[in-house]
């Protein structure tokens, strides 16, 4: 007898099921042609995919995948070519070949940068040309210089005659230092180097992957006064506009002292730094720090400003009867304006981005469309990651990306509703038309940066409506009207007339700052969201935004899983850095990080951005929860074995190795018998650790070599790079 198993579906079951999937080809074919036109929207968020799947590699591709990467795009644009009528060949073809350019594009950039040279481990006499100079505020308030430098020359022992560095290196001055750095000087100091430094922990900030696409060797800090030596006149054109941005901001100050007059220079000249820690932590608890960077809002409020005076131009060109072409000149005079300000700004944008941000906004002037539109913000997208593929994981694209896509879709979506409402006969309903519009930019561009605030620090503002619903605003009508009155005042020395106004401006937008912070919670920690927890926001928010109609709504559901993703993976811990200098362990809702009492500060807030925890100390000989600690050895305890931490150079006792499944020893590699060690060796070699529970009930140890792999950017063990030695005389 023959026993039949699984179902067998009758005839008109299987003719069901295939017409309902015809029919729902045929329903998801009709709207993808009906989003034909919005297509072209999702180039740059498929370069963008390609480049952080590039980054995201442990292993580096070589010349192999980049040539058959390359033979891919090209085949996909040969096929849209010629079969380019069918939706399957288009929307395949435009999805792999974008992804396959943009991975294509990050590699190159890579592999074209110079490789990190190998600075002095000691003290050491330099001298450079000083590429542009920034004034810096400490943590404790002391004013200073960050000067960077270019063609870096070492003047002690073996170092003497060699080439210059191919990077540049970004020097400190000593605060006492009354050498005031300009562009084109020449300086000569005795430093310590120091190259970029290391992730604090595996998946954490990369400081030496923005190093090596920034063109930055390392950094240095000044052990004396340095000697300048004047007279040189700036040479290129980013050194002129890094010496003109820098006598702009010495004549905001001088007019406008104090902390408005800071704000003001680093609103209107790029003076990144130059603002006192207290006043920065103070905007950001309150949801302001975009106002403290030259950003994408910035340069909106200026295009804006510039299209309201081209637009009043026309009106009154119209009613004099002129005929010569308005637009064009309206256009020209757009480019002086809009540009000059993003050219002095250059400190966040290179000039070469700026020129073209504003070029663009005037092609769009002339042609007479909208400049701030969603075709505007992809090609402004898809050339900032051409310039440099990094500016992927940065959070300034990111932020800026996230916040204008989401203003110019809700806008779109709400213009008939609000237009509906200012034309309205009841004087209230025109009224609250005219409120609703920065109400609900705060709302729409808040909202979208949330996330991104989560992933990079950590954080959630929940006052940031009623903060920007206030400052933006008037940072709209009255601090950048003013600012940029200041320039066309600067030529004749009479700039003070409008920085003036725009100082009380700025005590206001300061003075709210302060009272929203100390609002209840109006700072709360959160854990980070990970990589692929961004990368499905960004999916879920581009999603919502690109498409049309209601099929777009899908787009909430990654949102929703991005904001709950911290939540659902494992936490570390245990961490230690990379030169095994500190160890953080997480015991209930506190982060506690030892030996001593005064930890790295970078290391602290990566590791409280990754654990939203509140920090303290190791207790000395103490017990909190499930650790303890005891003569410099702090036991861990978990459900399958314990994890030992040794904290000073004596080793564990065998009462100690009792029960124990892991042991960090931060002074050398000895440890327990039959006991896996991780030692001061294994962080030389492999970098920061994090030790996560596992679903098994054990423990898995993860280091920065493992999580970042082999890439052009990861140095060597101890931060060793390439000597920088001339070539070999030929014979």
């Amino acid at each position: 007898m023959q026993i039949m198993t699984g179902v067998v579906l009758p005839r008109q079951n299987i003719d069901r099921i295939r017409a309902g999937l015809s029919r729902m080809c045929v329903g998801v074919g009709a709207w993808l042609w009906g989003q034909h036109a919005r297509f072209v929207l999702w180039l740059p968020v498929l370069l963008a995919a390609g480049m952080a799947l590039y980054f995201t590699l442990s292993w580096e591709p070589s010349i192999i995948w980049a040539w058959g990467g390359a033979a891919v795009v090209a085949g996909c644009v040969t096929a849209r070519l010629v079969w380019g009528t069918g939706l399957p060949v288009r929307i395949g073809c435009g999805v792999l070949g974008a992804f396959a350019a943009g991975a294509l594009v990050a590699w190159v950039q890579a592999h074209h940068m110079p490789p990190f040279p190998d600075l002095p481990r000691r003290a050491v006499h330099l001298t450079g040309r000083v590429l542009d100079a920034d004034a810096q505020v400490l943590r404790d308030g002391t004013p200073t210089w960050r000067v960077r430098l270019a063609d870096v020359r070492f003047l002690d022992g073996i170092n003497t005659g060699m080439p210059p560095l191919r990077r540049v290196l970004v020097l400190r001055l000593r605060p006492d230092d009354v050498c005031v750095p300009a562009p084109g000087d020449t300086l000569l100091a005795r430093v310590m180097l120091s190259p970029p430094a290391f992730p604090a922990l595996p998946g954490g900030y990369d400081a030496q992957r923005r190093a090596w696409f920034d063109g930055r060797a390392g950094n240095a800090r000044a052990l004396d006064d340095v000697t300048c030596r004047h007279g040189h006149a700036p040479s290129g054109l980013s050194a002129r506009i890094a010496s003109l941005r820098q006598t702009v901001a010495v004549r905001i100050r001088a007019a406008l002292p104090g902390v408005r007059g800071d704000i003001a220079a680093t609103v209107l000249a790029g003076a990144d730094g130059a603002i006192a820690p207290g006043v920065r932590d103070a905007f950001a608890d309150a949801g302001l720090a975009h106002l403290l960077a030259v950003a994408g809002l910035h340069l909106a409020i200026v295009m804006g400003l510039v299209m309201a005076g081209v637009r009043m131009g026309l009106a009154l060109s119209e009613r004099a009867a002129l005929f010569w072409p308005c637009r064009q000149i309206a256009a020209v005079c757009a480019l002086l304006a809009g540009g000059g300000y993003v050219i002095i700004t250059g400190a966040h944008l290179p000039a070469q981005r700026s020129l073209f941000m504003a070029g663009l906004a005037v092609v769009a002037l002339m042609v007479g469309r909208r400049v701030v539109s969603m075709r505007a913000l992809a090609v402004a997208v898809t050339a900032l990651l051409c310039l440099n593929a990094e500016n992927v994981a940065e959070l300034p694209l990111q932020m800026s990306a996230a916040a204008v896509m989401a203003l110019i879709a809700g806008f779109d979506a709400l213009r008939p509703y609000l237009s509906a409402w200012e034309h309205d006969v009841a004087w209230w309903r025109r009224i609250g038309g005219r409120l609703a519009h920065p109400l609900l930019a705060s709302v729409l561009a808040g909202s979208a940066c949330i996330p991104v605030g989560m992933a990079h620090f950590g954080t959630v503002q929940p006052w940031f409506v009623l903060a920007n619903l206030l400052a933006v605003p008037l940072m709209s009508v009255w601090i950048m009207p003013w600012g940029l009155l200041s320039f066309v005042l600067m030529p004749p020395g009479w700039e003070k007339l409008a920085l003036v106004p725009m100082g009380w401006g700025i005590g206001l937008v300061a003075w709210l700052a302060r009272q929203v912070a100390c609002l209840p919670v109006a700072r709360i920690g959160v854990p980070a969201i990970g990589n692929g927890g961004l990368a499905l926001f960004f999916a879920g928010l581009c999603w919502l935004c690109l498409w049309g109609g209601r099929g777009r709504l899908l787009g909430a559901v990654p949102v929703a899983l991005a904001l709950l993703s911290p939540w659902w993976g494992a936490q570390p811990v245990v961490m230690v850095s990379s030169d095994a200098r500190m160890a953080g362990v997480v015991s209930g809702h506190v982060l506690l990080t030892g030996p001593g009492g005064h930890p790295d500060p970078f290391i602290l807030r990566e590791w409280q951005r990754v654990t939203g925890l509140e920090a303290s100390v190791l207790p000395d000989d103490a017990g909190q929860g499930p650790l303890s600690c005891r003569d410099g050895t702090c036991r861990v305890r978990e459900r399958d074995g314990d994890i030992l931490l040794l904290l000073s150079a004596r080793g564990p006792g065998r009462r100690s190795c009792r029960d124990a499944r892991m042991v960090v020893n931060l002074s050398g590699q000895g440890g327990c018998p039959g006991v896996m060690v991780i030692g001061r060796f294994d962080m030389w070699r492999n970098g920061a650790y994090a030790l996560y529970p596992d679903r098994a009930g054990g423990i898995r140890a993860l280091s920065d070599r493992q999580e970042r792999g082999a890439r052009p950017w990861v140095m060597r063990p101890g931060g060793v790079g390439v000597p920088d030695l001339p070539m070999a005389q030929a014979e």
